[in-house]
């Protein structure tokens, strides 16, 4: 669109659309217009013919004899596109030597009509932010999924490492509060490497799985069972004792020194750790006596609960099971 030399229209009144404001020559060319006259005929630029698109006829506008003042007509205007809406203006139209000036301010119909397109505008903004709000709703819960499974175990289901460090520093914190006693109890399974060497690990993965089954048919729900390793498992007990805590690691070594997982022919029986949290130790602390511990429980024949002491001499070894025949 080319600049045009004529500045009729005042620059405050170029992007206002209330009021439609232009000026055409003879031959029906907009020579200069503000947008609200410009937005009513639905694309048309400055330099196009407008002839056909003003009510009264643009001819007879041409042809009207101009008063003192200028003014050729004054009253209703309808301004649109041949294929587009229409909108009814209140304006006059003035002679300005051989162009025409037409000033005119849309009426309440005018006003309607774009209500309604702006009413139709915030039902698609509704729509689209309704739409937002479902992917991400959706994209919140993938996340969310995605968070809860880098906190499991993918082949049993158990809790990670993570989760049992978190709730570890928290009931150390409330045993400091409390004084109510906390247990670790490390396991770990007799012979597991033969079983991945002799069946696969598809069956080493199967074992798993009913392990950890096991385990969690033997805990609380307060308590919380992980995955510790490759072949180990730990369990957290709040409100245990030592007693507590080495009856259910008996429980628990007696189940499955119990059954047969097929085609494993032997029982895929499990060492123990179990320590009792002091006054004063760290997390790391409270790990490595349990750990240490099943590492005396493993060392003296297998399948069998070891209670740490304060120091190693203070270990204690419950041997309840048998001497088992298959490799560490």
């Amino acid at each position: 669109m080319n600049a045009s030399p004529f500045a009729i229209v005042p620059a405050w009144l170029k992007d206002f659309r209330a009021i439609a404001v232009a000026l055409i020559a003879d031959d029906g060319r907009i020579v200069e217009a503000n947008e609200g006259f410009l937005m009513t005929l639905a694309g048309i630029t400055e330099g196009f013919s407008t002839s056909n698109f003003i009510e009264p006829s643009f001819n007879l506008l041409c042809h009207s004899p101009p008063q003192a003042d200028g003014l050729i007509y004054h009253g209703l205007l309808t301004l649109g596109a041949p294929e587009g809406a229409r909108r009814s203006f209140s304006g006059r139209v003035y002679r300005m030597n051989q162009m025409l000036f037409v000033a005119a301010e849309m009426d309440i119909s005018a006003f309607e009509q774009m209500n309604d397109e702006i009413g139709k505008l915030k039902k698609e903004l509704d729509d689209v932010r309704r739409q937002l709000s479902k992917r991400n709703h959706a994209l919140q819960s993938a996340l969310e999924e995605m968070s809860e499974m880098k906190r499991h175990d993918p082949t049993t289901g158990l809790a990670n490492r993570v989760i049992l460090d978190q709730r570890m520093e928290e009931e150390i914190k409330r045993w400091e509060r409390s004084r109510r006693p906390l247990a670790l109890m490390l396991m770990d399974m007799d012979g597991f490497t033969k079983i991945n060497a002799d069946y696969g690990r598809e069956v080493g993965d199967e074992v798993l799985k009913h392990v950890a089954t096991v385990v969690m048919q033997a805990v609380r729900s307060v308590d919380v069972a992980v995955r510790y390793g490759g072949q180990e498992f730990a369990i957290l007990l709040p409100e245990t004792n030592e007693m507590g805590a080495l009856i259910v690691a008996e429980r628990l070594r007696m189940d499955l020194e119990g059954q047969i997982m097929l085609p494993v022919l032997e029982p895929a029986t499990a060492s123990f750790g179990v320590a009792i949290y002091l006054s004063g130790e760290q997390r790391e602390e409270l790990y490595a006596r349990a750990w240490r511990a099943l590492k005396h429980a493993k060392s003296h024949g297998k399948n069998a609960i070891t209670m740490a002491g304060v120091v190693g001499e203070c270990d204690h070894l419950y041997q309840s099971g048998s001497p088992q025949s298959l490799d560490q």
